[in-house]
């Protein structure tokens, strides 16, 4: 029997022991593939947007792959050390026991990714039909040939590369190490006080700088986070766990001593990957909510917004160039197709004013005129009056109710005209992103007499509002509206280049506006989707692998308290807690962590927007994940130990 035929008769008749390890390393390439797929599509190379952030998702991927495969890699070879010790003692030589993992790793890969290709091209259609619904694109099957051959390239210089690091890791380790493999005598857990109350002590740093205002100490905060949650699951709950142990009104109730005593060594052993978990969790789960919260205000931008079109005019003159008009453009394309429209003017200022902000003014005449067709107040105004407009989706508090007042920031303005009066105000806002304050036509001109010092104070703007056109109804890829929006678009955009040409305005169209805050969170939340399903998938493989490591010790440990009259009833219930608490105190830290940080950047959001409810839903749809998984892995770990009960 040649070497190879050994290797190949161990993974035969050791399939059982293989085959977690090829199911993971064959899953992680199926992921990556499957992206491949998609990002080499040619509707995709289209679009740079999708293009570039997929590219970035399937970077992510093979990261996490390479770490995932190395800690799979990691808990196979150590449920084979006492094999490996063996050969070692009858004789094997380093070099022969180096080439036979090397064969093995090989062989394993190859077949990983071959099935984990053949896999992704299956799913591959199902990946492109789901991509079509979310990004509003046609993606039709193809022969991704340029996936292939990235795919193979990568993972088998990838399992190349494990390859030489196992043999190093085996190399290094003593032959009475190897025999006794995953059978050595686990030492105590020790923890030091010290790093456990600075971890106690950075938690509490973290949590109050987070909830103080201003967003100069968010970098301090994530600082003093990331030390108190590594020294948590390293020093503080070893300590807390003792604590427990020590306690007897507690440990000794039920079966207490039982999961209390194995999980002090679980929880040690698996500090860092603990750590990783609540980081990675924290970090998916906080970017879901406030990817949630954007398309959330990308949604109350447009039902705000009454005007369909708005043109910022730049009222420039240049002689040596042909100017054309935009609201022409906008005017002809609306009556080519039969649409009705209203055009309003209208000529503000945007000024600051202390404990207030930013406010933009505008003249009254202006204001009646759309007043009437939008049914707002038509209200008088005497001088130094206002009647302020709050917008809802405007960050700040609402300051109207609360002042009497506006005292302007400007001295030339706080010299001519002193103090403006607020007559009144209202909640709904002409211009959704902006508060707007209307003053009588006399103290407008006073304003702008105040400021004829200042170049280029008055904004210049025209208002087209479409009557049968429903604002409150989030228009889709089809609406007469957006496609207008994208036409006017490609048409200013085809000009804008032209030098010999002048635009006299800047087209805003609110449905294309929402359809490009729609596209972008699309794509987030499209990539998002799949790199938090490759995390949960990858942080319950590292459980399961920890606790197939661990399955020896825990199958004799269980057995000899069978003996000694625990029922299988008992058993499940200790191994369950012990179970529960591994896959659920990293969650627990990042729903902490996700909360504290997304109530840090809700005020950034409009108060129509809540970051903190689209957090709870990513961490609850993350939590549903991982206790799927949960149930899972304690079905196969009781089975394991169900056979050693007596």
């Amino acid at each position: 029997m040649s070497f190879r035929q050994f290797a190949l008769n161990n993974i035969r008749r050791n399939a059982s022991t293989y085959i977690a390890y090829f199911l993971s390393s064959s899953f992680a390439v199926m992921i990556f593939f499957t992206y491949l797929v998609f990002i080499n599509h040619p509707d995709i190379l289209k679009a740079p947007t999708v293009f570039y952030g997929m590219t970035l998702a399937s970077l992510i991927t093979f990261f996490f792959s390479f770490l995932f495969i190395l800690y799979s890699m990691s808990a196979f070879l150590k449920a084979r050390l006492k094999e490996f010790g063996i050969l070692t003692i009858l004789g094997a030589q380093r070099k022969q026991l180096n080439y036979l993992i090397f064969l093995e790793n090989i062989m394993i890969g190859t077949a990983s990714v071959s099935t984990g290709m053949f896999c992704g091209l299956l799913f591959s259609k199902l990946f492109l039909l789901f991509g079509e619904n979310i990004l509003d694109l046609k993606l039709a099957m193809y022969l991704p040939m340029q996936a292939i051959w990235i795919t193979v390239a990568s993972f088998m210089a990838l399992f190349l590369i494990l390859s030489f690091m196992t043999t190093i890791f085996i190399r290094q380790r003593k032959a009475l190490e190897i025999v006794q493999g995953s059978n050595r005598p686990k030492k105590e857990p020790k923890a030091s006080i010290w790093l456990a109350l600075l971890s106690a002590i950075s938690l509490s740093c973290a949590v109050y700088l987070m909830t103080q205002d201003g967003n100069e100490n968010i970098a301090l905060a994530i600082l003093f986070d990331i030390i108190g949650v590594y020294f948590f699951f390293t020093q503080l709950s070893v300590v807390i766990i003792r604590l427990l142990k020590k306690n007897r009104l507690f440990s000794w109730r039920g079966l207490n001593l039982l999961w209390i005593t194995e999980l002090a060594y679980k929880m040690k052993d698996n500090a860092r990957m603990f750590f990783i978990i609540t980081m990675v969790t924290t970090m998916a789960c906080s970017t879901a909510g406030s990817v949630l919260a954007v398309q959330n205000y990308g949604d109350n931008t447009y039902t705000e917004d009454p005007f369909a079109y708005t043109i910022s005019s730049t009222r420039k003159q240049d002689s040596t160039k042909n100017v054309i008009s935009v609201t022409q453009k906008i005017e002809q394309t609306l009556r080519q197709k039969g649409i009705a429209y209203q055009r309003f003017s209208s000529n503000t200022i945007g000024l600051s004013f202390k404990k207030v902000g930013y406010i933009r003014f505008i003249r009254h005449t202006e204001y009646l005129e759309m007043a009437k067709a939008l049914s707002l107040p038509l209200v008088s105004l005497q001088d130094r009056e206002v009647l302020l407009f709050n917008s809802p989706l405007v960050t700040r508090e609402d300051v109207s109710d609360k002042l009497t007042h506006l005292t302007f920031e400007n001295q030339q303005l706080t010299s001519s005209l002193g103090k403006i009066k607020i007559k009144d105000h209202y909640t709904k806002s002409l211009f959704p992103s902006e508060y707007v304050a209307v003053v009588n036509d006399k103290t407008y001109d006073q304003m702008v007499h105040a400021l004829s010092s200042e170049p280029d104070i008055i904004d210049h703007r025209y208002h087209y509002l479409i009557p049968s056109w429903d604002n409150h109804a989030i228009p889709d890829t089809n609406s007469i509206e957006l496609k207008i929006g994208l036409e006017l678009q490609k048409w200013y955009d085809s000009l804008s280049v032209n030098e010999n040409e002048l635009l006299d305005g800047y087209i805003d169209s609110r449905a294309q506006n929402h359809y490009t805050y729609k596209q972008l969170t699309s794509i987030a939340i499209f990539i998002g989707l799949f790199i938090v399903a490759i995390f949960s998938i990858f942080i319950a493989s590292f459980l399961y692998f920890k606790l197939f490591i661990d399955l020896q010790h825990d199958q004799r440990y269980y057995h000899e308290l069978s003996k000694m009259g625990l029922s299988l009833k008992e058993m499940k219930r200790a191994v369950t807690k012990q179970i529960s608490i591994l896959f659920y105190i990293p969650l627990f830290f990042a729903g902490i962590q996700t909360l504290v940080g997304l109530s840090t950047v809700n005020p950034l959001f409009s108060s129509k927007t809540n970051t903190l409810t689209s957090g709870l839903w990513a961490l609850g749809i993350f939590t549903a994940i991982q206790t799927a998984y949960l149930l899972i892995v304690r079905a196969r770990y009781l089975a394991q130990l169900k056979r050693v009960m007596v």
